[in-house]
């Protein structure tokens, strides 16, 4: 009778808040946006120690275990490591891509004559289109063009656009102080996780009596760690096996920069679906820079291994992973990218699958009584 008094009063606490929030809709959304500026740099702690944990776990789990260390040297040596581990697989990364995309870029600059020439070869095949474009497009630019271009550039500066160039160096300072207070969050929650776990535990048994609300709510969150940290080994695994692979097939067919576009194919395919042709296309267009014709090769065969791919090693390393039907996928990547953009594409899979698990699991409670009630 208790519980049943208890569970009315939550209900009825809910159905006011919810009043409220509908009825004060558009003060509600602006205290809601400034709480969440203003806690930005703690939910980027969140997601950076959520990460780190996953490689911290490991390294307490295989390497430290057999070590005679006491609790607090081992935690931080695992979180050192773990912080080391990151970085250079984001220096290595930034290190294969860099010095390629360079070459590329001063192959573009190194063209763009060559394709002036070319323009200006064919207007003068064709008199009658010259009349249609700028003189500068017809004629050879003089000092007084350049002038004139730099008095324009600079009118344009002075018009308001130099607040916003102060404004560009603003926000890239409190991006600096925001990712290291990010960093510094996290390592906080990493150090501390098991007090952080015990002291919410006491907040729950103090201010939420009844066992189903807890029980039901430590589920759910269980079930969306369990799909987010699959997902997450999943796709990284899945990056590494596409990206080696591309490496291996351009070096076979004596593609140009193969290590630069696998290495960046790799990590693009980190975006669920879509993010290996965000690659691709720029592969493409560096190729393209080299051989028109191997530009058109690399697409084939980027399709093909994109192919065999999605139909051989992502439901095996992903999709059964994380036990989301291919449909459900594509579903969630949609809805994700067109509600948050690259944020939802990234946690719409997860999502999916948390609700699909839990979906799954409470139909199957449902059905037991009915099928045990049957002749």
């Amino acid at each position: 009778m208790k519980e049943k008094k208890d569970l009315i009063r939550y209900a009825i606490l809910c159905i006011v808040v919810l009043f409220l929030v509908i009825h004060y809709w558009d003060f509600a959304m602006s205290w809601i946006g400034t709480f969440l500026r203003a806690v930005q740099p703690l939910l980027a702690g969140c997601i950076i120690a959520y990460i780190l944990n996953l490689i911290m776990s490991f390294y307490e789990r295989n390497l430290l275990k057999s070590q005679n260390l006491r609790f607090t040297l081992k935690r931080s040596a695992s979180i050192c490591l773990s912080i080391v581990t990151l970085v250079l697989i984001l220096s290595l990364i930034v290190n294969m891509v860099l010095p390629e995309l360079r070459s590329c870029i001063e192959v573009l600059l190194s063209s763009i004559p060559v394709a002036y020439n070319l323009v200006m070869d064919f207007l003068e095949q064709y008199p009658e289109l010259t009349e249609q474009f700028p003189q500068f497009f017809s004629t050879q630019m003089s000092m007084q063009n350049i002038r004139e271009i730099l008095e324009q550039f600079f009118s344009w500066l002075g018009s308001g656009v130099g607040a916003s160039v102060f404004g560009y160096i603003s926000s890239f300072f409190s991006v600096i102080i925001n990712s290291f207070v990010a960093v510094i969050f996290a390592i906080y929650l990493l150090a501390c996780k098991e007090w952080l776990l015990r002291q919410f535990n006491r907040l729950l048994d103090t201010y939420i009596q009844l066992p189903v609300i807890k029980r039901r709510f430590f589920y759910v969150m269980g079930t969306l760690n369990g799909c987010f940290h699959k997902f997450i080994v999943g796709q990284c695994t899945e990056a590494v096996i596409l990206g080696t692979l591309c490496i291996i097939g351009m070096l076979i067919f004596r593609f140009p920069y193969a290590v630069m576009i696998g290495v960046l194919i790799g990590a693009t395919a980190l975006i669920p679906i879509f993010g290996a042709y965000i690659g691709g296309a720029v592969g493409f267009i560096m190729i393209v820079t080299v051989s028109p014709i191997k530009a058109l090769f690399f697409l084939l065969f980027l399709v093909i291994l994109q192919q065999l791919e999605g139909q051989l090693i992502y439901p095996r390393v992903v999709g059964s992973s994380i036990g989301l039907p291919g449909i459900l996928v594509f579903a969630a990547v949609t809805v994700g990218a067109s509600l948050f953009g690259i944020a939802g594409v990234l946690l719409g899979i997860p999502l999916m699958a948390a609700a699909y698990q839990i979906l799954k699991d409470d139909l199957r409670t449902r059905e037991q009584p009915a099928k045990k009630e049957k002749p």
